[in-house]
């Protein structure tokens, strides 16, 4: 079996990690490795509970089924995540492990100078523009980058003797929220702004333009900004950055190459070190602002965004009520497609075998193989975590690259999923919101198993109280099975539009009773004209339908001879001789071919409707 690299990774919609993970591939296929992305989506808003879930991913990998182990450690962003990772790592893995971009000590790494990137861009604001007024915005305060980062900040304020005051330095977070709070914080005790602030990555220096931005404060003409790893939004900021360009990809690259010579016996120093490079932008008024030539572009992706949102809610709706597994997979199945994979593996834990303080089970299930080219591939098969996959599918001719995210409601985990993508396709928002749905359905439904029992649920959820049969959800839920079943299949799918005469008529003369009695008698004429695969249900109150499943296209030809014969014989067995009938419209999915299914329903209606009005005629 081909050898195999883990990654882990955190904050996976990031640009940085993109890149890096991109690079890594590259790097591991032309040395005939697979890569097991290890990845979350990080911290968030405020719930606790929900980061517990996305730590599972340190838990994912069992250490023995990997030859070699990359940490994109800066990515983490829950608190105490790194610890736990580098706890494990130290107690269990017997592989070479590599930390990118962030030192560890006891471990390999691939790391970048931070202390003289950022003396350089310091030097600029001091030496080239002559400020002496500067201000700093730090990263967070327990990320050892970040640490280094202002320390290269320091050095250079104090190689110019230029007092760093209280003020002067702000705490901030690597993210976009703290603009404002940081410009307050600059100019506390001040009238006059300064000359430069510079920023421990570029996510704070958009916020800190936009705050400037917002006070009528003209970047760079008052105030000089810069950033740092020159992110494609730096390029693309108005003005454009100041920044510091991070080679993600040497640094990947690198630690591919540094864990194949330790895995093959060769010479490898505990530490690479790779440069970086000052890059102007209009920010600091050294650099030219590119024009913008990606407008459509943008606004694809606020449309693709908007789109995501949509889909998004439609899945949870569908979810909402559904307590099958084979139902809310699905769903899943169905929503999939937005993804963008070339395969995507659901394995779910083995509640049989899950050990205590632990995230996932023992061994695990794959439930489920969607491909993009290939019919979905439904599974019930055990294997150990250990193998992350079963073996026979990792068995393919060239090297492939897993991307693997724990599904989990709050801090419990269900199991996980496994994608590859195809080419331009990344993890985005949309996956992250498919994978809480997906899990929120495995919990519900595990849930109502236990407190009620799956056939009360159906009763309750999909069954009609009076006659039995199913109701209008459970109908729906039946029409799209059948109607994709049968599309794959080329049988026939009809649709037969059944409305009770005179029903309103039978509960006023004979009473509501008689109007159960017979409503529950349409009912059974449909069940005992239904064949094995059919579908019957009350849907309204008078309203009736059935989905009839055929080889033959004269299945509903038949059904229209034996349902007027049925209602003849049930409507003799009547006692209290009230008028029983029924009238009802078909429409043939298969021959309406240029119809599509909601055309086809309102032709099956329109022929029930038609065929009523010509009773009344008759009868007159």
């Amino acid at each position: 079996m081909r050898k195999r690299i883990g990654v882990y990774m955190g904050e996976a919609t990031a640009t940085y990690a993109k890149v890096a993970l991109a690079s890594i591939y590259q790097r591991a296929k032309e040395l005939n490795y697979d890569v097991f992305v290890l990845a979350s989506y990080g911290s968030y808003g405020n719930d606790i509970m929900y980061t517990q879930g996305e730590i599972s991913s340190t838990e994912l990998a069992v250490f023995d089924a990997l030859d070699g182990i990359i940490v994109c450690d800066d990515t983490f962003d829950i608190a105490g995540m790194s610890g736990i990772l580098e706890e494990r790592l130290k107690k269990y893995a017997k592989c070479p492990v590599v930390y990118l971009r962030a030192g560890k000590q006891g471990f390999y790494s691939v790391v970048i100078d931070d202390v003289k990137a950022m003396e350089d861009i310091t030097k600029h604001f001091v030496y080239e523009h002559g400020f002496r007024d500067i201000c700093f915005m730090k990263g967070k305060a327990e990320a050892p980058d970040a640490q280094a980062r202002y320390k290269g900040f320091l050095n250079v304020m104090k190689e110019a003797d230029i007092e760093v005051t209280e003020h002067m330095v702000f705490n901030g977070n690597f993210w976009r929220d703290k603009g404002k709070e940081a410009v307050d914080w600059f100019m506390e005790g001040r009238s006059t702004y300064p000359q430069a602030i510079i920023c421990s990555n570029d996510y704070m220096a958009f916020s800190v333009c936009e705050e400037l931005k917002k006070r009528r404060i003209s970047i760079p003409e008052q105030v000089c900004v810069s950033g740092y790893d020159n992110t494609v939004e730096a390029r693309q900021n108005i003005p454009s950055l100041t920044t510091i360009n991070v080679p993600f990809n040497k640094m990947a690259q690198k630690a591919v190459d540094m864990i194949d010579n330790l895995v093959n016996h060769r010479e490898q120093p505990v530490e690479e070190k790779i440069q970086t490079e000052l890059v102007f932008g209009r920010s600091c008024g050294c650099g030219v602002q590119s024009a913008y030539k990606e407008w459509a572009d943008m606004l694809h992706q606020i449309y693709v965004q908007q789109t995501q949102i949509q889909r998004i809610v439609f899945m949870t709706t569908e979810l909402q009520g559904v307590y099958e597994e084979k139902e809310y997979l699905r769903v899943a199945e169905n929503y999939a497609k937005n993804i963008g994979y070339k395969k995507f593996y659901i394995c779910l834990c083995d509640e049989n075998s899950r050990l205590e303080n632990t995230f996932y089970s023992q061994n695990m299930i794959l439930k489920r193989i969607f491909s993009d080219n290939q019919r979905t591939v439904e599974c019930e098969e055990m294997f150990p975590r250990g193998e992350l996959l079963p073996s026979k599918y990792l068995e393919t001719d060239e090297s492939q690259m897993y991307m693997m995210f724990s599904v989990h409601r709050q801090s419990k985990c269900v199991g996980y999923v496994a994608v590859i993508f195809n080419e331009n396709e990344w993890p985005n928002s949309f996956l992250q919101a498919y994978l809480v749905a997906l899990a929120n359905a495995i919990e519900d439904a595990s849930m109502h198993r236990e407190v009620i029992g799956l056939e009360e649920i159906k009763k309750m959820y999909l069954l009609d109280t009076l006659t039995g049969i199913y109701n209008r959800r459970g109908y729906e839920s039946k029409l799209r099975e059948l109607y994709k079943t049968t599309k794959e299949d080329k049988r026939y799918l009809s649709i037969v539009s059944i409305d009770m005469d005179g029903l309103k008529y039978i509960n006023d003369t004979f009473g509501h009773a008689m109007g159960d009695d017979a409503l529950t008698r349409l009912a059974r004429v449909m069940q005992k004209l239904a064949n094995e695969e059919e579908v019957c249900a009350r849907i309204g109150g008078d309203e009736f339908v059935m989905l009839l499943v055929s080889d033959s296209r004269d299945r509903h030809l038949e059904f229209s001879e034996l349902f007027n014969k049925a209602i003849s014989e049930e409507a003799e067995l009547v006692k209290e001789k009230y008028p029983f009938g029924a009238s009802f419209g078909i429409c043939c999915i298969n021959e309406e071919k240029n119809l599509p299914l909601m055309a086809c329903i309102q032709m099956a209606d329109k022929r029930m409707y038609t065929q009523k009005k010509n009773k009344k005629v008759e009868r007159k």
